[in-house]
């Protein structure tokens, strides 16, 4: 074999490599822009761009977040809702009266989401969460993020204890929470169960480039790579199936 042949031949692919980079020359810019599509830009499909009502959800990990700032980035729509985060298991998440009075003075449509525990008494959770947040008239329903099975009880156990935490939620708020959850979980834990296979208002996580997800839903999280103004890091991008009426037919009367 004759090695500096070769050592020739990869020394020019690498010089090669290197122009490419740093002028940027057009096929190129070609490859990485197609990247940066596949990344972050998903809401420009058409599958996504026919919803009329968009919307994001943030919690602390955003950081410090501009609301008044906060727009879509396609100039033909615009930030119609958020979800924030209040509570995780039994914690309060650290950024949420900071984002809900910013979302409340943007006059973004907001409402909290609590991320289930599954290992982890569900009466406690709803204590926690009813503690954390006040509703009034013209916010989202509460939403109920289940997205891990428990190491310490079987489905059904845990199916009784979302139930209880749902029960609880809607006697003190009056409304009828949202459940979110990816599609294959709801699919294939939450579904067995007539409860969850005839609920009204579910929330389904799929980023997987479906034309929209395969079971019934209303919200859709189509996206964890969506960029907003006003937001440092990239964001849950959403979509609501409705029309408007519909949409504001969900809210807290």
């Amino acid at each position: 074999m004759n090695y500096k042949k070769w050592w020739f031949i990869f020394l020019i692919i690498g010089i090669i490599s290197i122009l490419l980079f740093q002028y940027k020359r057009p096929i190129y810019r070609w490859y990485y822009n197609l990247n940066k599509y596949d990344a972050s830009m998903v809401y420009k499909s058409d599958h996504i761009k026919k919803y009329a009502i968009h919307g994001i959800d943030v919690s602390h990990h955003q950081g410090a977040i501009k609301w008044n700032n906060v727009k879509h980035p396609d100039s033909t729509k615009q930030i119609d809702f958020v979800f924030i985060r209040a509570v995780v298991g039994t914690e309060k998440d650290k950024r949420f009266k900071e984002n809900w009075t910013g979302a409340t003075k943007s006059q973004i449509k907001k409402g909290a989401y609590h991320y289930y525990w599954s290992d982890v008494n569900s009466a406690k959770q709803a204590a926690v969460f009813k503690n954390q947040v006040v509703l009034n008239k013209g916010d989202l329903p509460p939403v109920l993020d289940i997205e891990d099975m428990s190491n310490v009880q079987n489905k059904a156990s845990l199916r009784k204890g979302l139930k209880n935490w749902i029960a609880i939620i809607e006697d003190h708020y009056g409304v009828k929470p949202i459940i979110y959850s990816g599609e294959a979980f709801y699919r294939d834990i939450l579904k067995p169960d007539s409860y969850f296979e005839e609920y009204p208002r579910v929330w389904i996580a799929n980023y997987n480039r479906v034309n929209a997800p395969r079971i019934s839903w209303d919200f859709w999280q189509y996206s964890d790579r969506f960029p907003v103004d006003g937001i440092k890091t990239l964001v849950d991008g959403n979509v609501f199936q409705g029309s408007q009426h519909d949409f504001e037919a969900l809210l807290v009367p």
